[in-house]
Protein backbone atom coordinates (compact mmCIF):
# COMPACT_ATOMS: atom_id res chain seq x y z
CA UNK A 1 0.00 0.00 0.00
CA UNK A 2 1.43 3.45 -0.91
CA UNK A 3 2.29 5.73 1.99
CA UNK A 4 -0.48 8.26 2.59
CA UNK A 5 0.24 11.87 3.30
CA UNK A 6 -0.15 12.73 6.98
CA UNK A 7 -1.52 16.21 7.68
CA UNK A 8 -2.86 17.93 10.72
CA UNK A 9 -4.58 20.94 9.09
CA UNK A 10 -6.82 21.08 5.99
CA UNK A 11 -5.05 21.90 2.71
CA UNK A 12 -5.96 21.77 -0.94
CA UNK A 13 -5.24 18.03 -1.01
CA UNK A 14 -6.93 17.14 2.27
CA UNK A 15 -10.40 17.19 3.81
CA UNK A 16 -11.12 18.33 7.33
CA UNK A 17 -12.59 15.92 9.84
CA UNK A 18 -15.76 18.00 9.98
CA UNK A 19 -16.24 17.89 6.19
CA UNK A 20 -15.47 14.17 6.13
CA UNK A 21 -18.17 13.57 8.77
CA UNK A 22 -20.66 15.49 6.61
CA UNK A 23 -19.60 13.55 3.52
CA UNK A 24 -20.23 10.17 5.13
CA UNK A 25 -23.08 11.40 7.38
CA UNK A 26 -21.42 10.08 10.52
CA UNK A 27 -20.14 11.36 13.82
CA UNK A 28 -16.54 12.33 14.53
CA UNK A 29 -16.23 9.31 16.79
CA UNK A 30 -17.42 6.96 14.05
CA UNK A 31 -15.09 8.58 11.50
CA UNK A 32 -12.04 8.36 13.76
CA UNK A 33 -12.88 4.74 14.54
CA UNK A 34 -12.78 3.99 10.80
CA UNK A 35 -9.53 5.98 10.44
CA UNK A 36 -7.92 3.81 13.11
CA UNK A 37 -7.67 1.03 10.50
CA UNK A 38 -5.60 3.15 8.10
CA UNK A 39 -4.00 5.69 10.45
CA UNK A 40 -3.39 3.85 13.73
CA UNK A 41 -0.75 6.35 14.84
CA UNK A 42 -2.78 9.59 14.79
CA UNK A 43 -6.41 8.67 14.08
CA UNK A 44 -7.51 10.28 17.36
CA UNK A 45 -5.65 13.59 16.87
CA UNK A 46 -5.54 14.21 13.11
CA UNK A 47 -7.47 17.27 11.96
CA UNK A 48 -7.51 16.61 8.21
CA UNK A 49 -7.18 13.51 6.02
CA UNK A 50 -6.34 12.87 2.39
CA UNK A 51 -8.72 11.65 -0.28
CA UNK A 52 -6.84 8.33 -0.31
CA UNK A 53 -7.63 7.86 3.39
CA UNK A 54 -11.29 8.69 2.77
CA UNK A 55 -11.44 6.19 -0.08
CA UNK A 56 -9.83 3.55 2.14
CA UNK A 57 -12.50 3.94 4.82
CA UNK A 58 -15.47 4.42 2.47
CA UNK A 59 -16.46 0.77 2.90
CA UNK A 60 -17.15 1.42 6.59
CA UNK A 61 -19.93 3.83 5.62
CA UNK A 62 -21.31 1.93 2.63
CA UNK A 63 -24.79 1.41 4.16
CA UNK A 64 -25.31 5.16 4.36
CA UNK A 65 -24.17 5.75 0.81
CA UNK A 66 -26.45 3.07 -0.60
CA UNK A 67 -29.44 3.95 1.54
CA UNK A 68 -32.41 4.17 -0.80
CA UNK A 69 -35.35 6.40 -0.13
CA UNK A 70 -38.68 4.59 0.07
CA UNK A 71 -41.04 5.14 -2.80
CA UNK A 72 -43.79 7.61 -1.95
CA UNK A 73 -47.16 6.75 -3.44
CA UNK A 74 -49.06 9.47 -5.20
CA UNK A 75 -51.58 10.67 -2.69
CA UNK A 76 -52.91 13.92 -1.47
CA UNK A 77 -50.48 16.64 -0.36
CA UNK A 78 -51.49 16.02 3.23
CA UNK A 79 -50.48 12.35 3.01
CA UNK A 80 -47.20 13.02 1.22
CA UNK A 81 -46.09 15.52 3.82
CA UNK A 82 -45.94 12.89 6.55
CA UNK A 83 -43.29 10.62 4.91
CA UNK A 84 -41.33 13.75 4.00
CA UNK A 85 -41.02 14.65 7.63
CA UNK A 86 -40.09 11.10 8.59
CA UNK A 87 -37.25 10.79 6.06
CA UNK A 88 -34.76 13.10 7.89
CA UNK A 89 -35.48 11.23 11.08
CA UNK A 90 -34.62 7.94 9.40
CA UNK A 91 -31.48 9.44 7.87
CA UNK A 92 -30.38 10.75 11.24
CA UNK A 93 -31.07 7.45 12.94
CA UNK A 94 -28.47 5.58 10.86
CA UNK A 95 -25.44 7.44 12.31
CA UNK A 96 -26.96 7.16 15.75
CA UNK A 97 -27.39 3.42 15.32
CA UNK A 98 -23.81 3.12 14.08
CA UNK A 99 -22.63 5.18 17.06
CA UNK A 100 -24.46 2.80 19.39
CA UNK A 101 -22.99 -0.17 17.54
CA UNK A 102 -19.54 1.41 17.76
CA UNK A 103 -19.94 1.96 21.48
CA UNK A 104 -21.17 -1.61 21.87
CA UNK A 105 -18.19 -2.99 19.95
CA UNK A 106 -15.77 -0.85 21.94
CA UNK A 107 -17.16 -1.82 25.34
CA UNK A 108 -15.99 -5.48 25.31
CA UNK A 109 -12.56 -4.37 24.08
CA UNK A 110 -12.26 -1.73 26.81
CA UNK A 111 -13.58 -4.19 29.37
CA UNK A 112 -11.09 -6.82 28.22
CA UNK A 113 -8.29 -4.25 28.31
CA UNK A 114 -9.22 -3.19 31.83
CA UNK A 115 -9.44 -6.83 32.87
CA UNK A 116 -5.98 -7.48 31.41
CA UNK A 117 -4.55 -4.44 33.18
CA UNK A 118 -6.18 -5.49 36.45
CA UNK A 119 -4.83 -9.01 36.03
CA UNK A 120 -1.31 -7.74 35.30
CA UNK A 121 -1.47 -5.39 38.28
CA UNK A 122 -2.73 -8.21 40.50
CA UNK A 123 -0.01 -10.55 39.24
CA UNK A 124 2.67 -7.89 39.77
CA UNK A 125 1.44 -7.23 43.31
CA UNK A 126 1.42 -10.93 44.15
CA UNK A 127 4.87 -11.40 42.63
CA UNK A 128 6.24 -8.55 44.76
CA UNK A 129 4.64 -10.12 47.83
CA UNK A 130 6.15 -13.52 47.03
CA UNK A 131 9.61 -12.06 46.37
CA UNK A 132 9.38 -10.15 49.65
CA UNK A 133 8.42 -13.37 51.45
CA UNK A 134 11.43 -15.14 49.91
CA UNK A 135 13.69 -12.30 51.12
CA UNK A 136 12.23 -12.55 54.62
CA UNK A 137 12.80 -16.31 54.72
CA UNK A 138 16.38 -15.85 53.49
CA UNK A 139 17.03 -13.22 56.16
CA UNK A 140 15.63 -15.52 58.84
CA UNK A 141 17.82 -18.37 57.59
CA UNK A 142 20.90 -16.13 57.67
CA UNK A 143 20.14 -15.02 61.23
CA UNK A 144 19.45 -18.61 62.25
CA UNK A 145 22.73 -19.82 60.71
CA UNK A 146 24.62 -17.04 62.49
CA UNK A 147 23.01 -17.99 65.81
CA UNK A 148 23.82 -21.68 65.29
CA UNK A 149 27.39 -20.87 64.30
CA UNK A 150 27.79 -18.62 67.33
CA UNK A 151 26.46 -21.38 69.59
CA UNK A 152 28.84 -23.89 68.03
CA UNK A 153 31.85 -21.59 68.55
CA UNK A 154 30.74 -20.91 72.12
CA UNK A 155 30.48 -24.64 72.83
CA UNK A 156 33.88 -25.26 71.28
CA UNK A 157 35.45 -22.61 73.51
CA UNK A 158 33.61 -24.04 76.51
CA UNK A 159 34.83 -27.59 75.80
CA UNK A 160 38.38 -26.32 75.29
CA UNK A 161 38.31 -24.48 78.60
CA UNK A 162 36.86 -27.47 80.44
CA UNK A 163 39.66 -29.66 79.13
CA UNK A 164 42.25 -27.02 79.93
CA UNK A 165 40.84 -26.56 83.41
CA UNK A 166 40.98 -30.30 84.08
CA UNK A 167 44.62 -30.24 82.97
CA UNK A 168 45.39 -27.48 85.47
CA UNK A 169 43.63 -29.37 88.25
CA UNK A 170 45.56 -32.56 87.38
CA UNK A 171 48.84 -30.69 87.59
CA UNK A 172 47.88 -29.25 90.97
CA UNK A 173 46.97 -32.71 92.30
CA UNK A 174 50.27 -34.17 91.05
CA UNK A 175 52.25 -31.43 92.75
CA UNK A 176 50.31 -31.91 95.96
CA UNK A 177 51.14 -35.60 95.96
CA UNK A 178 54.86 -34.72 96.03
CA UNK A 179 54.55 -33.28 99.50
CA UNK A 180 56.08 -35.57 102.27
CA UNK A 181 54.34 -36.40 105.52
CA UNK A 182 56.03 -35.11 108.68
CA UNK A 183 57.38 -38.03 110.85
CA UNK A 184 56.29 -38.30 114.44
CA UNK A 185 59.06 -37.51 117.05
CA UNK A 186 59.47 -40.11 119.80
CA UNK A 187 59.40 -38.39 123.18
CA UNK A 188 62.57 -38.75 125.44
CA UNK A 189 61.37 -38.94 129.05
CA UNK A 190 64.49 -40.71 130.50
CA UNK A 191 66.24 -39.05 133.47
CA UNK A 192 69.80 -39.52 132.53
CA UNK A 193 71.29 -38.80 135.96
CA UNK A 194 69.02 -41.23 137.73
CA UNK A 195 69.71 -43.90 135.21
CA UNK A 196 73.48 -43.48 135.62
CA UNK A 197 73.26 -43.53 139.45
CA UNK A 198 71.08 -46.59 139.32
CA UNK A 199 73.48 -48.39 137.05
CA UNK A 200 76.46 -47.48 139.25
CA UNK A 201 74.60 -48.56 142.34
CA UNK A 202 73.87 -51.92 140.88
CA UNK A 203 77.48 -52.21 139.80
CA UNK A 204 78.77 -51.37 143.30
CA UNK A 205 76.78 -54.12 144.81
CA UNK A 206 78.41 -56.62 142.52
CA UNK A 207 81.96 -55.53 143.18
CA UNK A 208 83.95 -57.19 145.96
CA UNK A 209 85.93 -54.81 148.05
Amino acid sequence: MAARKRSTTPTADTVSIHDACLKYMTTEQGLRLALSHVRPDDFDTVKAVSELDLEAIASHFQPKNTLELPEIPETSPQQTSEPATEQPQNALSVPQQQQHLTSATQSPSNHAQLTLIDQLAKQAGQEIELVDAISQVKNQLILNNLAVRDAELTEQLNQHWLNQKQGYLGSIRALADLAQQKPEVTPDDTNLTQEIDSILGQLGKKLIV
